[in-house]
């Protein structure tokens, strides 16, 4: 890996670092933590709605601190420290449409950061929660080596959200175990093991995953810093015709890297590097993990430039945020090569039954008259909105990058969700966010986002 690939990641290493040192507790200067005032314990309209929603048991520790310390001691110290660094302690109880409610404070939080496509539909989406209660009636995860209906019928669906440009699916657990599927194919397929990638992208955190990343202390953590995957920056041309060639196998491509916030491709950008990837017998990978189902205004984002990807990955929003489910779709000549096997890849979770009955809703829900409709007037909506501030707005969509120029990302980030807004830095931008607003809002809903940001940021 270069210098250059190095020192881009200095800022996330030392900011880590920090956190380390400080046993995953202490926030960086000018981030403070989230205040834990409690809202008047005689809400008695409050108190109701948690009774019914929240029975004995839930959340399952009394407090935040509790929370944190079990958390912290049995799952990650990592992320309670990183969270507490941005200023972002927020635990999800109450959660409607595009909003959350802390769990302990019982403050409510508009979700801008959407966990990548997971909550496009808002959470507990209610068409997604009937369809899969109607399921469980009958399903469960079913069983990985059965010829099944449901995941025929989304899989059908997935292949129509193409226009039938990508005509096979193979399922995953995961937007990572998409990434290795992915590789995998393109690798057997052409023989061959290079692997060109985007600085500042991130497709997972297993193998080849995490290799294909731009993080050079995960390379050398895990011994991943392959001699073959190479690392070019975004809308580079000339470094893309530099690391492809006849060795390819694949071009790995973010299509907008969202910890870069989610930069705008050059015209003709995708095309080109179709171009370079025909020239030389590789494949083209496009990552729509962050991008995909609506959240730029096409199901696919990939579909607003002109090409059609040998391969696309998706996850997050595949299962509604109610279920997990991911998928990798492919072009008609890889396929033919993958499944020409007995098991082209094997999930246990990935394709279960009843993920693929909210896959299948999830696609229902996206292509219905006047949805992808109302997701670009949000769009407009926001950009006009954000419209003359002290910052730079990157869009797609509703996938947007906010840049400050007046701020660093870690205290708009902690400002903003003092405010009520929760979203996460942009890691490899100096003031930037991810700004991902839920695509089912109303107008006055978008309204209230965008007054809210303007009064905190400009």
């Amino acid at each position: 890996m270069g210098e250059g690939t190095r020192n881009r990641t200095s800022s996330r290493r030392d900011c880590i670092r920090t956190i380390a040192a400080a046993g995953g507790a202490a926030a960086l200067a000018g981030c403070a933590p989230n205040s834990r005032a409690a809202t008047d314990a005689g809400d008695q309209e409050a108190a109701t709605i948690e009774a019914v929603h929240f029975p004995e048991g839930y959340p399952p520790y009394p407090s935040a601190d509790a929370t944190e310390g079990a958390f912290a001691e049995y799952v990650s110290p990592g992320n309670v420290g990183v969270m507490k660094a941005f200023g972002t302690e927020l635990h999800f109880g109450q959660r409607e449409g595009a909003r959350v409610q802390d769990a302990f404070t019982k403050k409510w939080y508009w979700d801008c950061h959407r966990n990548g496509t997971l909550y496009n539909l808002g959470h507990r989406n209610p068409d997604i929660i009937a369809a899969v209660k109607e399921a469980l009636h009958q399903l469960e995860i079913g069983n990985l080596l059965l010829v099944s209906g449901y995941k025929a019928k989304a899989a059908e669906k997935l292949v129509e959200s193409t226009g039938g440009a990508l005509t096979g699916v193979t399922y995953t657990a995961s937007g990572a175990e998409s990434t290795e599927v992915a590789i995998r194919a393109t690798r057997g397929m052409t023989r061959r093991t290079k692997l060109v990638s985007i600085e500042a992208s991130y497709h997972g955190h297993t193998c080849f995953a995490l290799a294909a990343g731009d993080n050079a202390d995960n390379h050398e953590r895990y011994l991943l810093d392959f001699d073959d995957f190479v690392i070019v920056p975004y809308n580079d041309l000339d470094a893309m015709a530099a690391a492809v060639d006849d060795e390819t196998a694949a071009v790995l491509i973010e299509s907008s890297p969202a910890q870069s916030g989610f930069p705008i491709p050059d015209s003709g950008y995708f095309q080109a590097v179709m171009d370079l990837c025909r020239k030389h017998g590789a494949k083209l990978i496009i990552d729509e993990v962050q991008t995909g189902l609506g959240a730029t205004g096409t199901f696919w984002f990939w579909q607003q430039h002109g090409i059609v990807p040998d391969i696309v990955t998706t996850a997050k929003g595949l299962g509604g945020g109610i279920l997990a489910n991911a998928a990798v779709l492919l072009a008609p000549e890889i396929k033919e090569w993958f499944f020409d096997t007995a098991i082209p890849h094997s999930s246990t979770f990935g394709g279960n039954e009843l993920g693929c009955v909210a896959t299948a809703r999830v696609c229902d829900l996206t292509i219905a008259p006047g949805f992808l409709d109302h997701v670009n007037a949000l769009a407009g909506q926001f950009a006009e909105g954000l419209r003359g501030g002290p910052y730079r707005v990157n869009q797609h969509g509703l996938c947007m990058g906010i840049l400050s120029e007046e701020m660093g990302k870690m205290e708009m980030t902690a400002r903003l969700f003092e405010a009520g807004i929760f979203t996460v830095p942009a890691w490899y931008t100096d003031g930037g966010v991810e700004f991902r607003p839920i695509l089912t809002l109303t107008e006055n809903e978008a309204d209230e986002i965008i007054g809210i940001f303007r009064d905190t940021v400009g």
